[in-house]
């Protein structure tokens, strides 16, 4: 099953600060606010003023999976509480459908773990012939997240 199948895959705002009376507010997300042990740390958000409204499909939604595109690529669950913060260019959000029954934390495992960075980068390593820094959003839409669970299924 392909994370496009079970999920919207959002790729994050471009923000230009301004510093005019016009501009909006935003707290945004950080690469050090996503912790390596699957978790937002909200003391490290900053404040931004930006110009242009964000849309809100790029604001942080309770179940919600951040991803950061770029090395090394941790995936974090927005808990409750966490919701509004505005996601970076070089983060993406993995927003499940609501007609699939399966719990977003499942995904932050999957892609934190060893098999599922395997899985990511499989394709990139097989195309350009090295480990990738940066994790294109045509990749990660088709991650096969359930590949060796339908394997097991499959052998008995």
């Amino acid at each position: 099953m392909k994370l496009k199948e079970v999920a919207n895959i959002i790729k994050g705002a471009y923000l230009k600060e301004d510093t005019t009376k016009k501009s909006r507010r935003y707290k945004e997300l950080t690469m050090i606010s996503l912790e390596p042990i699957s978790f937002i740390d909200e003391r490290k958000v900053i404040d931004v003023n930006c110009s242009s409204n964000v849309l809100a499909k790029q604001l942080t939604q309770e179940g919600d999976v951040i991803v950061s595109l770029y090395y090394p690529m941790i995936a974090c669950y927005v808990e409750k509480g966490q919701e509004g913060y505005v996601v970076p260019h070089y983060m993406a959000i993995i927003r499940l459908k609501p007609y699939v029954n399966i719990d977003s934390r499942f995904i932050v495992q999957f892609i934190n773990s060893t098999r599922g960075r395997r899985a990511l980068c499989k394709e990139v390593t097989t195309l350009y012939g090295i480990r990738p820094a940066t994790l294109p959003l045509k990749y990660l839409n088709n991650v096969d997240i359930l590949e060796k669970e339908n394997t097991l299924i499959e052998s008995f």
